[in-house]
């Protein structure tokens, strides 16, 4: 039993740099954690706005403050790496 876990362990590839530079189903993957974030912080903020219960609006605006925090984290992780990239990514 130890020795299955042991090994489970083992198989778990953890990468402790990120690589230098990204693949495109990478790339794609990063977008869609971006777009999904982005719909959820605007989901929560309309729905924040359109409802009366201040619990339920308290609620969604944490639920979009989340989702904003980590739009702007995968942002900011990406642009430390922009040297790599050759400036093809550039913030407007």
């Amino acid at each position: 039993m130890q020795q299955t876990a042991h090994s489970a362990v083992q198989n778990t590839n953890i990468m402790m740099q990120p690589p230098a530079a990204i693949t495109v189903k990478d790339s794609l993957y990063l977008t869609d954690m971006l777009s999904w974030n982005l719909l959820a912080m605007k989901k929560a903020h309309f729905f924040a706005a359109n409802t009366k219960d201040q619990t339920i609006k308290s609620h969604l605006e944490k639920c979009g403050q989340m989702h904003q925090k980590h739009y702007e984290q995968i942002i900011s992780h990406l642009n430390a790496q922009q040297p790599f990239n050759s400036g093809t990514h550039q913030q407007q």
